[in-house]
């Protein structure tokens, strides 16, 4: 289906505000790939 593409910004924020980064990967006629590294808890 098609969104909006503001879930993924809610998405991008809160993984920011974390301290973490997303990276994505997207091939034509594979999909996707999301990859998100957030820090260790201390």
């Amino acid at each position: 289906g098609k969104g909006t593409g503001l879930g993924l910004s809610v998405c991008f924020g809160i993984i920011d505000k974390m301290g973490g980064i997303m990276e994505v990967e997207s091939k034509k006629g594979s999909g996707t790939t999301f990859m998100i590294t957030l820090p260790a808890a201390s």
